[in-house]
């Protein structure tokens, strides 16, 4: 293994970065912190302005949804530890464009922070011939005991500006996963420690922690590529702006004449509602027993998962055209592998949508996994082509069925049941 040269983590790029959008969106998005908010990845040319860092996708994520009126992440820099996130804000820092830290704060309504990376790591030394991780754990106690206190007080800052902003604080993942086993288990147990300090942090100063381990670690050697380079490549980052959005409410839940507090969807409308993934009626009702279309569930599929900025090709099917409401998200999911057609070149948007397909497209979505062989319903036969799917659904806890021990993998899917699925399948 190579030296780990770590020389991205300590260059400052003092160039800004920030889009304004239209005045009546929504949402105002900070990005502050470290080389991760920055969006470097192992591939980055000096001198640029990455552009699909985890903030970056997640504000174009919020234009597509017509919720972003500013994003900004012009202090967000390589190298930067939690001391200097915390004199920014105190100093009230200008970027380059002469715009001041805390007025921009101020107006926030979500603050992002990735930040503690760089005091850890100046800690740790990684042995290019005995690949070896030597971590001084003295030192190591010390450095997270300081990270906690500037965290802390980087919230409370921001809450002193600010008290209506929604903040949330980034856990770390482990940058190092072609180590031999025995290291990995040393640096995962300190990343352990790591992450429940930021965790701590979080909980007891009204923020929200953001695990992005589990979803670097599912294909680490993937997003991972360079083992010189402890940053993830752009479908990295789409793995932790997807961490980000599944805890995001950029908005207020929506209240529906329909939708009682005693529904059995109500919390996952309520939460779907504050992401704008489900809509309802302007008559004030949610429709919660309607039955979807294949092209209703594509169009709420895609603005459930963060997906890069890429425009997609053309879906190919005779029956999607642009201008269709629809388009777009179809285009997506099929460039995505998530959705196909039937055979015949058609899509069928305005079908409605089977529990058995709906099975299939959350399967392929979410990336589930399951390893059960064993059929959870009665009525899902083990030579059925949906079998997997669905029973990669109950073993998740994403369905449980009916009460009679069935699935009814013919029957339609409503938009409460809809809600339910997708409310299960984004949780952390």
């Amino acid at each position: 293994m190579k030296k780990i040269t770590l020389v991205l983590l300590t260059v400052f790029l003092l160039i800004p970065w920030h889009t304004a959008f239209a005045d009546d969106a929504e949402v105002s998005y900070v990005s502050l912190g470290d080389s991760l908010a920055f969006g470097l990845t192992p591939d980055y040319e000096e001198g640029t302005i990455p552009e699909s860092g985890y903030s970056d996708l997640l504000a174009h994520h919020f234009t597509q949804l017509g919720l972003l009126n500013r994003y900004d992440k012009s202090f967000a820099y390589p190298g930067y530890t939690t001391e200097d996130v915390l004199t920014d804000i105190r100093s009230n820092k200008l970027n380059l464009d002469g715009d001041a830290i805390q007025p921009l704060l101020t107006d926030a309504d979500i603050v992002t922070i990735s930040a503690g990376a760089n005091d850890v790591l100046q800690n740790l030394d990684i042995n290019p011939e005995s690949q070896e991780a030597e971590v001084d754990i003295e030192q190591f106690t010390k450095i997270i005991q300081q990270v906690e206190s500037n965290l802390t007080s980087i919230v409370t800052e921001i809450e002193e500006l600010n008290q209506e902003a929604d903040i949330y604080l980034m856990g770390y993942y482990n940058p190092f996963p072609r180590l031999p086993e025995e290291e990995q288990l040393k640096l995962n147990l300190a990343l352990l420690q790591f992450n429940r300090v930021i965790k701590k942090v979080a909980d007891t100063n009204d923020a929200t922690f953001v695990p992005v381990q589990q979803a670097i670690e599912k294909k680490a050697l993937d997003y991972l590529p360079d083992e010189t380079d402890v940053h993830p490549n752009e479908e990295g980052y789409e793995a932790i702006a997807n961490a980000y959005w599944r805890v995001l409410s950029p908005q207020e839940p929506v209240s529906f004449t329909d939708v009682s507090d005693s529904h059995f969807a109500k919390d996952a409308i309520d939460a779907l509602t504050s992401k704008t993934i489900l809509r309802g009626y302007g008559d004030g009702s949610f429709g919660a027993d309607r039955n979807v279309t294949r092209g209703e569930a594509s169009l709420m599929l895609n603005r459930s998962i963060v997906f890069s900025k890429d425009t997609p090709p053309a879906p190919d099917f005779d029956d999607v055209k642009p201008g269709m409401s629809t388009y777009d998200a179809i285009a997506r999911l099929k460039e995505e592998k998530v959705i196909d057609g039937f055979g015949d070149g058609f899509f069928y948007p305005n079908q409605t949508l089977t529990r058995a397909q709906m099975a299939k497209i959350l399967v392929g979505a979410f990336d589930l996994e399951s390893s059960s062989t064993e059929m959870a319903f009665s009525d899902v036969s083990p030579d059925s082509w949906a079998a997997p799917y669905i029973q990669t659904l109950a073993d998740n806890e994403i369905t449980l069925g009916y009460g009679d021990g069935t699935f009814r993998p013919d029957a339609s899917v409503t938009r409460e049941q809809l809600a339910a699925f997708l409310f299960r399948s984004m949780q952390p």
